[in-house]
């Protein structure tokens, strides 16, 4: 049964001090401000490159400064429909429903600030993805030691992928800003707010619902529900769990209210699932054993074609490859969240295509990333400079209108 006696927190080994009192964030928000800074000046010099309309996506085009347009590209177009008109569902049809709430929510919140719903976004993610950077460098320092922490960072920030987090009118950066808000929540005790936090996750991404599993296995886990016996053995022992714990289950709050809108407005609670149809992107055999994958790599055509289409599956198996390291350093919860995070995401696209950009919120993949690096110093020079050319030449890639992800 479970208890209700006050138990203290446990923390295992790789677990680390509490987050409170670790030092100032702001070299972290520092090193994200910079790479904005080169990011944006990229996104300006190719913006005179940008056709008038990258697809019908983009309706209504973009209205905001010229220079900004680079970053309103693609599934931007669904969230400022959301966040102009609100939610519309035709079955069978694309739809916004496909798209979660949160992200286009604070977009309309922050429109009538700025003048401009795609503006919106941008600043939105560039807040949110500095939220992210500074969170992120919190739990590194309280788990590695100074130059991993930052070589974690740093391929954080650095990733090819990570333009996502600085102006993109993408949900990525406040997904992965409020998933980590909530880890580090809980990691100072306080599993209501870090549910409260986590509940934001799933209500900004479909993918949050692992966030759910991985708040609740590590809670168990701080309390030493999983240790190990004198042999050696991995044993439960649910005697030392909180009720208090239960706490990160409020995360589950962002998902269910959504379903809960949903069900009201269109008589569907799972419209978001039912609309991936009409993206050839259903649950069902087809996309768990990637038949589209097959059939796309026979369709390529050219060198960069490649490149772009096969970084996804390539990256996808190198941070899986990680994997084994982040349950032996950091534990059974971020173990878990990890994986099912890679895991998930890998079985629900039909082609690996937008792998790169999901991986950004497998943060413990990362951490153990930069501990690899600091052991090879010539590795991790070139590992992170050629890591942040590829950034800069994305980033003007996906600015010139190139669906990326």
């Amino acid at each position: 049964m479970l208890s209700n006696r006050p138990a203290p927190a446990r923390t295992l080994p790789s677990g680390g001090p509490s987050p409170a009192g670790l030092g100032p964030v702001w070299p972290a928000v520092a090193a994200f401000a910079g790479v904005a800074a080169v990011l944006f000046l990229v996104m300006g010099a190719v913006a005179p490159h940008l056709p008038r309309a990258s697809g019908p996506h983009l309706a209504p085009p973009f209205t905001g400064p010229s220079w900004l347009a680079g970053w309103a590209q693609w599934d931007s177009g669904w969230y400022h429909e959301i966040a102009s008109k609100g939610y519309s569902y035709v079955a069978g049809r694309q739809s916004t429903v496909a798209f979660f709430p949160a992200y286009p929510l604070v977009m309309r919140a922050v429109a009538p600030v700025v003048g401009d719903v795609y503006v919106a976004g941008v600043v939105v993610t560039l807040l949110a993805g500095a939220a992210a950077a500074a969170l992120l460098f919190t739990w590194l320092r309280s788990r590695l030691s100074a130059p991993a922490a930052w070589a974690a960072l740093a391929a954080f920030l650095l990733f090819p992928y990570a333009f996502f987090l600085y102006g993109v009118v993408y949900a990525d950066a406040l997904f992965i800003a409020a998933l980590l808000g909530a880890f580090l929540l809980l990691e100072d005790d306080r599993p209501f707010l870090a549910g409260m936090a986590g509940a934001v996750a799933t209500a900004a991404r479909p993918v949050g619902i692992v966030l759910v599993v991985g708040l609740a296995v590590r809670a168990l886990e701080r309390r030493g529900v999983f240790e190990r016996s004198p042999a050696g053995d991995r044993r439960v022992d649910w005697r030392r769990a909180r009720w208090a714990d239960a706490g990160v289950l409020v995360s589950a709050a962002g998902l269910g209210a959504w379903c809960v809108y949903l069900w009201a407005r269109f008589d569907d609670p799972f419209a978001f699932a039912s609309a991936q149809a009409a993206w050839h992107q259903g649950a069902g055999p087809a996309t768990w054993l990637k038949f589209q994958f097959f059939h796309d790599i026979a369709d390529l055509r050219s060198p960069r074609a490649w490149v772009l289409f096969m970084a996804h599956p390539v990256l996808t198996l190198a941070a899986a490859a990680l994997l084994p390291r982040v349950f032996r350093r950091f534990g059974v919860g971020y173990g878990v969240y990890a994986s099912l995070l890679i895991g998930l995401s890998a079985l629900s696209t039909k082609n690996f295509f937008g792998m790169a950009r999901y991986l950004l919120a497998a943060f413990p993949v990362f951490a153990v990333l930069g501990e690899l690096l600091v052991e090879r110093p010539a590795l991790r020079r070139a590992a992170l400079g050629a890591s942040g050319v590829s950034l800069v030449v994305l980033t003007a890639i996906f600015g010139t209108g190139y669906y990326l992800s």
